[in-house]
């Protein structure tokens, strides 16, 4: 089973925290390359979640992955035009199922910690590729390290 940890990278027309705020809240997420959108459709399953990490900020939420790898051409015009730059090579819709506050310091010790980096230019380098594929044991290290959240 795979997870996965997607980075909201900041936009020239939007926030990080921006960007997620709006996918999490049109209960999709985007896929801004099509490295992320092949790897989703080679890895994804029923059971994948996803954890959102906000630059700046640190992870924020958590959410099941509902459905498979979709074009963008099956978003409603408006939410498609929102969206251009995020869901660029599709989108998947996704439930979101719990928040945590900014603590980006504590996040990045606990990415290296449970990824097995040691050094914090090798975790930037990871997360500047929009998503990190994330084993069933990770998940779970990263989950619990988060603490119960809201």
């Amino acid at each position: 089973m795979s997870h996965f940890l997607f980075i909201a990278g900041a936009l020239r027309e939007r926030s990080s925290q921006d960007s997620a705020e709006l996918q999490l809240g049109a209960g999709i997420w985007g896929l801004c390359t099509s490295l992320i959108r092949d790897n989703l459709q080679k890895f994804l399953t029923p059971e994948s979640h996803g954890l959102v990490y906000v630059l700046k900020e640190g992870i924020c939420a958590e959410f099941a992955i509902t459905s498979p790898v979709l074009p963008v051409q099956a978003l409603d015009d408006f939410l498609k035009d929102e969206v251009r730059t995020e869901a660029r090579y599709g989108f998947v819709r996704i439930t979101p199922v719990r928040r945590w506050q900014g603590h980006a310091q504590e996040c990045q010790v606990l990415l290296q910690r449970v990824l097995d980096i040691e050094e914090p230019t090798e975790l930037t380098r990871r997360l500047s590729l929009g998503m990190h594929r994330l084993a069933n044991a990770e998940y779970q290290a990263i989950l619990e390290g988060l603490g119960p959240g809201e």
